[in-house]
């Protein structure tokens, strides 16, 4: 059972689905979704469950958002070149995630890098070393993203996580929350 978001004493029980969406997961593939929905015992409050790799009230894939930023950060480009690189999703929409991205970039930073400290602290390299985070980009949202892989990274090799759970996992570690609209919008 999930603790309950709106009033943190409840628990939240099925409640059926949501409509069902599609989502750009890169590529020019998309996948259905159908999420269940879960309602507060105690408040009532219902709230849909998503799986890590979808971003609330996104249309596209954590993936998706997570290629874009890297390749905004990497390369430089902007969102009318990352828009044709994405497959067609539309420049606006890059334009968004990336200004939203920009604006909590020292959030999801501080969040990440916790999350890295928690997922290595019993890992040790095979040099007998402790899993160094990483270093510096040059940007604030590039120092981000950086750690927000890092976490990804982590969780495959010390977790027991696939590298097909990637998407998946840099939703879990922190770009989901960073592009999830403002409370009460």
């Amino acid at each position: 059972m999930l603790a309950c978001p709106s009033c943190g004493t409840g628990r939240l029980r099925p409640w059926g689905h949501g409509r069902e969406r599609e989502i750009r997961t890169g590529g020019g593939r998309r996948r259905r979704l159908r999420p269940r929905r879960g309602r507060c015992r105690s408040c009532r409050a219902t709230h849909l469950l998503l799986p890590s790799w979808a971003v609330p009230r996104r249309a596209d894939s954590a993936g998706v958002i997570a290629r874009a930023a890297a390749l905004s950060v990497l390369r430089c480009a902007g969102p009318a070149r990352l828009s044709a690189q994405l497959g067609g999703v539309p420049g606006g929409t890059v334009r968004g995630w990336l200004r939203r991205l920009r604006a909590r970039a020292g959030q999801l930073l501080q969040e990440a890098t916790s999350a890295f400290g928690f997922l290595v602290a019993v890992a040790v390299t095979p040099e007998g070393r402790d899993p160094a985070p990483p270093g510096p980009t040059g940007s604030l949202l590039g120092d981000a993203l950086a750690a927000v892989a890092a976490c990804a990274h982590a969780a495959i090799r010390w977790h027991g996580y696939a590298e097909k759970d990637l998407d998946a996992l840099t939703g879990r570690f922190g770009l989901a929350a960073a592009l999830a609209p403002a409370p009460g919008s």
